[in-house]
């Protein structure tokens, strides 16, 4: 019996939300069933779902479960002539034209079946060598896709940057820092105060010469109440407020490149209101020896 791989992916959490799942789901074992083939759905153990990962830049294919699909192709753990079954060719990619088809021929040059549930196109080398039309629907697919993606991301970061320039005015994300709270109906941070006087109290211990494990040993010796869910506090935490500059009420944008976290832009003064003045926070890390520098 042939093998037929189910792979399904969406990108957003609507679609998570929506009905996106369980259609892609019923695609393939209709497929299967009406063509006798013994579904597969996973790749040791995996399931065969890049559920939130997005095709464009080819992020399912270098990070997602694609790749383990992919690399399975290359060992050689997928049998020949088995069909890839995907919901349509944008589910596989939303990449750039050359990186999407390079892809897409690759898959189907070690003798594995694609087949767009949607439309019920089979493609195949022969078929492809036949019918060289065949190529140019899936090119328009993939430019689409692609299109599609691009002009999303340009909205996107247009969007983030109108925010990012009324940051002052209006927060661009709820998340902060553990000494803040985000007041909901006013839209904006508050100091905790219970918090703010532990900040306070670590920049002090530290421009006193206090080392970090000193500074964590008083905590702990002294029961102060952990900022999360660790039970006791720990050096590298402390490390990590001392040297985040939010202590003095900046912020910094970060966005994924790659599926890498990289800054964006410059940080933004006075986005938190500050635990502690800028000299305190100068002092206090003339005061480490040697600095590690960190983020939290």
């Amino acid at each position: 019996m042939r093998k037929a791989y189910s792979y399904i992916r969406m990108s957003s959490e609507k679609q998570l939300r929506g009905d996106s799942l369980r259609r892609q789901l019923e695609l393939s074992e209709q497929y299967a069933k009406e063509f006798n083939l013994e579904l597969v759905d996973h790749i040791d153990g995996v399931d065969l779902k890049d559920l939130g990962v997005s095709g464009y830049q080819g992020v399912n294919s270098k990070k997602g479960v694609l790749a383990l699909f992919l690399n399975a192709l290359e060992i050689g753990k997928i049998p020949e002539n088995s069909i890839l079954l995907i919901e349509s060719l944008d589910r596989l990619s939303r990449d750039d034209i050359s990186s999407a088809l390079t892809q897409f021929l690759n898959i189907i040059n070690y003798n594995i079946e694609i087949v767009t549930l949607t439309d019920r196109q089979i493609y195949t080398k022969a078929t492809i060598n036949d019918n060289p039309a065949q190529i140019y629907i899936s090119l328009g697919v993939m430019f689409r896709a692609n299109e599609e993606s691009a002009t999303k991301s340009k909205r996107i970061s247009a969007a983030w940057k109108n925010k990012r320039n009324i940051a002052n005015i209006i927060p661009l994300t709820k998340i902060a820092p553990a000494w803040l709270t985000y007041v909901e109906d006013e839209q904006k941070f508050l100091l905790n105060e219970e918090r703010t006087k532990v900040i306070k109290l670590i920049f002090d211990m530290c421009t006193n010469t206090c080392g970090l494990w000193s500074i964590t040993r008083y905590l702990n010796e002294n029961k102060i109440p952990t900022f999360g869910t660790a039970k006791i506090w720990y050096k590298s935490y402390i490390n990590k407020i001392i040297f985040n500059r939010a202590v003095i009420g900046e912020f910094q944008p970060h966005k994924m490149i790659e599926g890498k976290r990289v800054a964006e832009g410059e940080a933004i003064k006075e986005y938190f209101p500050a635990a502690i003045t800028e000299s305190e926070f100068l002092l206090a890390h003339a005061a480490v020896i040697p600095p590690h520098k960190s983020s939290i």
